[in-house]
């Protein structure tokens, strides 16, 4: 049968509502294809904003607080140089040298192996005394001399005028770094270290990629540095060096770099700076992959941007993690450095757990500076990390083991005895096998470290309001009170007859031995 004009027409009517239906489907298609994407980008950009932002302050506190130590580190580094120094103007032989009056090849030949033999470092590039009439004694390398050529004293003198003591301009290149001293108007004693040896040894403590440190003078000329690309003597990075706080030294954070700087006595800076995009590597490859996805899987892409954005949280947390873990830690030793003790101890008694006892054991080296002295910063190192060893042996994980700073550790024991004589005899069988560990370890025949003994502080905590302030001071008062006792001993607060009363005195002779050394 012939089809009617009806039916040809309520075909061409579905054919075009079938049409109308698809049009339909594909504008909510690409609408949602659009619009959900735009809507995603928009949340992970504000996303990407919010955590940079955050990664970058966290950056920040960390390189601020590894530029302290580094600042720390060179200055006592520079403080020896400056010692060492000292010990020629001391010489009376030396100063009263005149070799306008003096003609013997015996006599200077007397004087240059007494020079050299206050040297405490073999690479010195220079250690001796230039003379107003070009006399010279002791190690003066060809570099100085043709850089003053028959003028070497005028050229000394003229930059001890214009910078002072310490200076970087004498030999071209800033390859030395050179410290300058008046042994009387006629004689200036000079003393030379490669530049590179100020920043040598930091390359390994540099915990993100791209991170460098700087050592630059006051006009932010580049003195040492770890950065490989960096010629000495030349400027530091305008990205750089105009987010160096020269008055505050505070941490200062731009699109391309964080930097820390901290400012030397002499006015030299020491910088620590990161690429930002260094710290934000992981999260912007990680954004990237999240857009493409949602690009691709318009209809799935709010699932997957909560999967992702719980995934992304989670890479972050452990990245910041691991970076906070970094920021807590000294980094010599290994524990836990000053102010994150101090946080963690104030913490734990301003929320205590309930039936719990806690006490605080401050420890120092006795006699460390000896170490020192006689052995070298290398091997005083050694003996730190070797000390913070049996500090770790000894004492439980869960007890807070920290380093306040040089030779002084500090640990937080927590203890479930509630009646104080338990405690007490707690803390004292604590202390008896740390003396011993570290007796062990000094007659061990596998031991090639000098050995060392402990005295040690211990105090009790009473309970609130009491803090980390009253605390440590009754373990300090202790400490010192088992120097009082002849060292390599402990004492407990409140025991041996160390009560309230005498930490006024106890306090005062621990100021004035601090200023003598262990």
């Amino acid at each position: 049968m012939p089809e009617t004009q009806a039916g040809k027409a309520g075909n061409h009517n579905n054919l075009n509502n079938n049409h109308n239906t698809d049009k339909i489907k594909l504008q909510i298609i690409v609408g949602f294809a659009l619009i959900i994407p735009i809507m995603l980008t928009i949340i992970i950009i504000a996303f990407n904003v919010r955590m940079s932002e955050a990664m970058k302050g966290q950056t920040a506190d960390m390189i601020e607080n590894l530029n302290v130590q580094i600042k720390n580190n060179i200055s006592s580094y520079m403080d020896t140089l400056k010692g060492n120094a000292g010990m020629i103007v001391a010489d009376e032989m030396v100063q009263e040298y005149d070799p306008t009056e003096v003609d013997s090849d015996d006599m200077t030949g007397i004087l240059n192996a007494r020079i050299l033999s206050y040297a405490l470092y073999s690479d010195y590039t220079d250690f001796g005394v230039v003379y107003s009439n070009g006399t010279t004694l002791g190690k003066i390398s060809d570099e100085v001399k043709s850089a003053g050529g028959d003028k070497l004293y005028t050229v000394l003198d003229k930059s001890m005028n214009k910078d002072g003591e310490w200076t970087t301009d004498i030999v071209p290149g800033r390859s030395r770094i050179i410290y300058l001293c008046r042994l009387n108007d006629s004689a200036i004693a000079i003393l030379g270290v490669p530049s590179a040896e100020m920043t040598d040894d930091l390359k390994d403590i540099l915990f993100i990629n791209g991170m460098n440190v700087y050592l630059v003078d006051k006009s932010l000329v580049v003195i040492s540095t770890t950065d490989d690309s960096i010629t000495l003597g030349s400027y530091l990075k305008t990205t750089i060096s105009r987010l160096v706080d020269r008055v505050d030294a505070t941490t200062q954070a731009g699109d391309n770099y964080v930097v820390a700087s901290q400012k030397f006595d002499n006015g030299w800076f020491v910088v620590t700076a990161v690429p930002s995009d260094d710290i934000l590597t992981s999260l912007k490859s990680t954004i990237k992959y999240v857009i493409i996805i949602a690009v691709v899987a318009a209809l799935l892409a709010i699932a997957y941007v909560i999967y992702m954005t719980h995934r992304i949280v989670n890479s972050v947390n452990q990245t910041v993690d691991k970076l906070d873990v970094k920021a807590q830690t000294d980094l010599l030793t290994g524990l836990i450095n000053k102010r994150s003790f101090e946080e963690i101890v104030e913490m734990t008694l301003d929320n205590p757990e309930e039936g719990t006892g806690y006490a605080m054991i401050f420890m120092d080296i006795d006699n460390f500076k000896g170490v020192n002295d006689r052995c070298g910063h290398d091997v005083g190192d050694l003996v730190l990390k070797s000390f913070s060893h049996t500090i770790d042996t000894v004492f439980r994980e869960t007890d807070v083991k920290g380093r306040l700073g040089g030779d002084e550790f500090c640990v937080l024991m927590k203890m479930t005895e509630e009646e104080r004589e338990l405690l007490v005899g707690h803390v004292n069988e604590v202390c008896r096998r740390f003396i011993e560990a570290l007796h062990r370890k000094a007659n061990s025949a596998r031991q090639s470290l000098p050995a060392v003994t402990s005295s040690m502080g211990a105090a009790l905590w009473d309970g609130s309001p009491e803090g980390f302030e009253q605390l440590y001071h009754k373990a300090d008062t202790a400490l010192y009170a088992s120097k009082k006792r002849g060292k390599d001993t402990w004492t407990v607060y409140g025991q041996n007859g160390i009560e309230d009363e005498e930490v006024q005195a106890i306090s005062t002779e621990s100021d004035q031995s601090s200023e003598t050394g262990n």
